[in-house]
């Protein structure tokens, strides 16, 4: 099965499902009621991203392109990540508690990520300690932006269309089909989420896509792309939580605690609407992919003018004077 026919799975599958999740949802009231922090008015079920995880593992399961090591680590990490969103949809965890399973997950996703790493023992430690971070360290930042309607529908399209034309162009078969099955799923669960969210991912769709983005990143750097065309996508969600995150941690506010801080937020209170701040997201998103994909035409002049332009998106984002 090719991979846009993985990703017509996992898009039927988030489709019939989605209305079953839903009804589940509101039945069992697991239920997201708005508070000073909130971005939203009314109660809406959360928990909406099961149907995305059932799409992405189904298309995972029965798709050509995603197949041995690199798939058992990219649905092991997904899926796990998945459990502990789900666990704190349903009966809250303690943070400390999330980040210690996050930890045990991404410990034990590297076990198959990095498994028949060549070069040396000190570069395979290196890289194993950096995949382990990086494991934790995405799956919060997605969930932490994962705060107004459509922002994280336009994450997964943006990096999952992107990999897939670059994983093949440059023959990565596994790196493609987990960009296009992220990508359909995401596209798939849209008309709940936008204009009107009439269900939000959850936690549980935050961890597992944020876990499947992380892990298909694992597998493109591994497949030697260059680091700029794998993260470059990836890079505003990145640059905003952890700019966030070290203001608060300077104000010495408990950054752990539910805030409206993030640039995303501060625009949606500055007057703008979900729509316009998503999609103003969504496009940034894309140049920065678009600049990214520029290091793989071999030119060294063209790819650090690239590099120089994706942080110079990033800084007038962060510096948005509207926000």
């Amino acid at each position: 099965m090719s991979g846009p026919e993985s990703a017509a799975v996992a898009a039927l599958v988030v489709l019939a499902s989605a209305p079953v999740v839903r009804y589940a949802l509101v039945r069992a009231r697991v239920l997201d009621r708005p508070n000073s922090r909130s971005s939203h008015m009314v109660e809406t079920p959360r928990g909406g991203g099961l149907a995305v995880a059932f799409g992405c593992l189904l298309a995972a399961i029965v798709g050509g392109q995603l197949h041995g090591e690199e798939r058992t680590g990219l649905m092991f990490v997904a899926a796990a990540m998945a459990a502990i969103g789900l666990l704190d949809d349903l009966r809250p965890v303690e943070p400390g508690w999330r980040l210690s399973l996050q930890a045990v997950v991404s410990a034990l996703g590297v076990a198959y990520l990095c498994r028949s790493l060549g070069g040396s023992s000190m570069w395979q430690l290196v890289f194993a300690g950096g995949v382990f971070l990086w494991l934790v360290a995405y799956v919060n930042a997605f969930n932490f932006m994962d705060g107004i309607n459509g922002i994280s529908v336009a994450q997964v399209v943006v990096a999952g269309l992107s990999w897939w034309a670059i994983g093949t162009s440059q023959h990565s078969t596994t790196f493609a089909a987990a960009g296009i099955v992220a990508a359909a799923a995401g596209a798939a669960f849209s008309p709940f989420n936008v204009p009107r969210a009439r269900m939000f991912l959850g936690d549980v769709g935050s961890y597992f896509l944020g876990g499947w983005l992380a892990a298909a990143a694992v597998i493109g750097l591994r497949s030697e792309l260059p680091p700029e065309a794998v993260l470059a996508p990836l890079a505003l969600y990145c640059a905003d939580t952890l700019t966030t995150l070290l203001r608060r941690v300077r104000r010495r506010e408990p950054w752990t605690r539910p805030h409206r801080e993030h640039v995303y937020q501060r625009l949606v209170q500055a007057g703008w609407s979900h729509c316009q701040t998503t999609l103003a997201v969504a496009v940034l998103l894309s140049v920065c992919a678009g600049l990214g994909a520029v290091s793989l035409t071999g030119s060294v002049a063209l790819r650090i003018a690239a590099d120089a332009l994706i942080g110079a998106v990033l800084l007038a984002y962060l510096g948005n004077p509207w926000a």
